[in-house]
């Protein structure tokens, strides 16, 4: 079998990605926000799914055949194990997005195993969603009856996190709470909007969310096999701080914007507000890494995470703004060649 021209696995901060991974799986099961912002609610069968792909590409190259069998194993358990309710549509979508995804993402790294991780991330889900869309038109009903699977699939979660609150919020315990504190009765409310104004906008930008929350899980799944074996099937996952990506890529925003704001697209708008919602995050991303890049000291940091928790509104346009700039600007490589 040939060896790719990859690195040695960088045993990186387990602390770090212990986290990342807890947040990626527990905060679904929460109720609130995060349960209609995800499309697919079960993130560990993405999750395990990635790392059963990396498994096998791995045990191609010259790795463990036992790790990649016991991968295989744990993922076929859980793909054969209902995801919401077992009758939905849901059930069946979220099964066959996450063997869609995975086994493209293994594909592309037998393919290019010296890529790094963001081409090979998003060129996997470029297949993935080029196949998932082929197969949508196909089918009985089409786009029209996949969008309205995964809007009851919203509803269905919406109500039961309304549920949640109002059983909470009707306890003795908590109206007492309520009357002594009335920004704790108003904080409530506001948990019921904003639910209520988040369903409205995520049901229409499914494929942006689930293009995201798919990045999300093969970058954690890829950074999880790499620590676990001899055999990495690529490069390690580089430092926030210097994450950038072809500029070509600011394409996605012209376009997306273009058609959803311009009245000569108006039919195409939801298309045009995925694109942008989807590239938008990834210019977002990469102000981030500038931010990080500016603040590599521990209390330039601190400041920078206490900006974005309580400030987030302020924080995230002007990422947006810092990574779209960074495409002519280059400010950290202008920055390094001003200071020699």
């Amino acid at each position: 079998m040939t060896q790719p021209a990859a690195a040695d696995p960088a045993r990186g901060s387990w602390r770090r990605l212990a986290v990342a991974l807890a947040a990626f799986v527990l905060l679904p099961l929460v109720p609130g926000v995060m349960r209609i912002i995800l499309p697919i609610e079960q993130t560990t069968l993405l999750l395990v799914a990635v790392v059963a792909s990396c498994a096998v590409v791995s045990w191609k190259n010259g790795g463990r055949f036992f790790l990649a069998l016991l991968w295989v194993a744990v993922a076929v358990v859980v793909l054969v194990s209902p995801a919401g309710p077992v009758d939905s549509p849901y059930n069946w979508l979220a099964r066959g997005w996450t063997l869609l995804l995975a086994a493209s993402f293994g594909l592309v790294s037998i393919v290019a195993p010296t890529e790094s991780f963001f081409p090979r991330a998003l060129s996997a889900i470029a297949v993935a969603t080029s196949l998932g869309f082929a197969l949508v038109l196909v089918s009985p009903g089409g786009p029209t009856r996949l969008s309205s699977s995964m809007n009851t699939e919203f509803a269905r979660r919406n109500e039961q996190s309304l549920a949640y609150f109002r059983d909470v919020t009707s306890q003795p315990g908590w109206k007492t709470l309520a009357e002594r504190s009335p920004a704790l009765q108003t904080l409530t409310d506001d948990v019921a909007d904003q639910l209520e104004t988040t369903i409205k906008w995520s049901s229409v930008i499914v494929p942006a969310l689930l293009a995201l929350e798919s990045l999300a899980a093969l970058a954690l799944g890829y950074a999880l096999f790499n620590r676990m074996t001899t055999v990495p099937i690529g490069p390690p996952l580089g430092k926030l701080r210097e994450f950038r990506f072809n500029d070509q890529l600011v394409w996605g925003v012209a376009v997306g914007a273009s058609i959803y704001l311009l009245p000569a697209f108006a039919e195409g708008r939801n298309a045009g507000l995925n694109l942008l919602v989807f590239f938008g995050m990834l210019y977002m991303l990469r102000g981030m890494g500038i931010m990080a890049w500016v603040s590599r000291g521990p209390v330039m940091s601190f400041l920078l995470v206490a900006l974005g928790l309580f400030l987030w509104f302020l924080i995230l346009p002007l990422a947006f703004g810092l990574g779209l700039g960074d495409t002519w600007l280059d400010f950290r490589t202008r920055a390094q060649s001003n200071a020699r």
